[in-house]
């Protein structure tokens, strides 16, 4: 059986967001890092991001990122429980997404799926490391209140509401990326710019908070 990698944005309450750590706070468990994360991070962060991904078959460049993309970083059980809840949060707000696209019902939600394929690590992969530290979160995985989406939304935009050269650059980038590690080939990667920034816009103008995860079904 194939997975389809789903990932999720949405302008959600602000108070509800607000209250998520509260909620978990309680849960025991010690923060824990994938194996190898400090070294991959470091590889990334110093050139990793440029190295030879596709000739065209994948390289272990390329497959060595898709494994740091997935693993989800530094976690705690209440990290672990938060991204539940979001998830939940995103479930109540009007949207959907069909495999291999991405779409969006108003602006207020955006869904990307592809099958065999991750659409938030094609996104990062595409902007590169210094443009994807400009993104809140951690590959795709965020948790923003209203306050919080006002402070990174210009960062956000710096990276995602690109045009001229540097977006087909990223384009490109993104569409080497689905084609060799995904199974969608109508995959629209300029959703992956145009999506997520207009959730982050419509949240600041609303004075919501905003959720993004990352799941495989």
């Amino acid at each position: 059986m194939s997975l389809t990698g789903v990932w999720a944005i949405g302008a959600v309450p602000d108070a509800e967001v607000a209250a998520l750590p509260g909620r978990f706070v309680h849960l025991e468990g010690e923060w824990t890092t994938p194996p190898g994360y400090a070294d991959d991070l470091a590889w990334w962060l110093s050139g990793g991001d440029r190295e030879p991904y596709f000739t065209p078959q994948p390289t272990p460049a390329a497959l060595r990122f898709a494994a740091f993309a997935r693993s989800g970083g530094p976690s705690a059980p209440a990290v672990t429980a938060m991204k539940e809840a979001g998830m939940d949060l995103l479930r109540d707000a009007d949207g959907s997404g069909s495999e291999g696209s991405g779409t969006e019902a108003g602006s207020a939600v955006f869904v990307a799926a592809a099958r065999k394929g991750d659409p938030a690590a094609a996104l990062c992969y595409g902007l590169g490391a210094e443009g994807a530290a400009r993104l809140p979160g951690w590959f795709g995985d965020f948790l923003l209140t209203a306050a919080e989406v006002r402070a990174v939304l210009p960062h956000a935009e710096s990276v995602l509401a690109v045009t001229g050269p540097r977006r087909s650059e990223i384009l490109a980038r993104m569409d080497a990326w689905m084609s060799a590690m995904s199974d969608a080939p109508d995959f629209d990667v300029r959703t992956l710019l145009d999506g997520p920034l207009r959730v982050l816009r419509f949240a600041a103008a609303h004075g919501t908070g905003a959720v993004g995860v990352t799941e495989n079904y």
